[in-house]
């Protein structure tokens, strides 16, 4: 004859010591590579800055471009000195040249451009190749120039 015992409802329960395992393993790991890196560390004596490297220098003369935004990511323009050049090969030339014109007057021009967030940088990219061969082309040539990027919210680079 068999008896059968009644168990009653099933109550599942969750072992924790996979758990347990795991999480001394990690602490392991974490510990052991901690170690390693502050081995690679090396100690440095360096001298305290003077002035302090929180002393802004002062600023050069500048040109600001603005690249004007235009619908769908497009330009209409760039603006500079008041002056609105197209944003077609020949925009761009004049642009490189009157980039040029204010490099042979002041050597250590920098050219700083703006545009906006929308604005594809396919017509960013006109304005750095016109600073480069201004710089290339002034009286006396410029080693290089000296350009500053700056992405404005929307509708703020007009």
């Amino acid at each position: 004859m068999s008896v059968i015992f009644q168990r009653g409802p099933a109550r599942p329960q969750a072992s924790l010591t996979p758990m347990i395992d795991v999480v001394f393993l990690l602490v392991v790991f974490f510990v052991a590579v901690s170690q390693i890196v502050d081995q690679e560390r090396l100690d440095m004596d360096l001298p305290a800055p003077n002035p302090s490297a929180a002393h802004q220098p002062a600023e050069g003369p500048r040109a600001v471009v603005n690249v004007i935004p235009g619908p769908g990511g497009s330009s209409l323009g760039y603006r500079v000195d008041g002056l609105v050049f197209p944003a077609d090969a020949v925009g761009q030339q004049s642009l490189a040249d009157h980039l040029r014109d204010r490099m042979d007057r002041s050597p250590g021009l920098y050219v700083n451009v703006r545009a906006d967030r929308q604005t594809g940088w396919g017509w960013v990219a006109p304005v750095l190749g016109a600073a480069r061969h201004a710089a290339a082309t002034a009286s006396p040539p410029l080693p290089a120039a000296r350009v500053r990027v700056s992405v404005e919210p929307a509708g703020m680079s007009r």
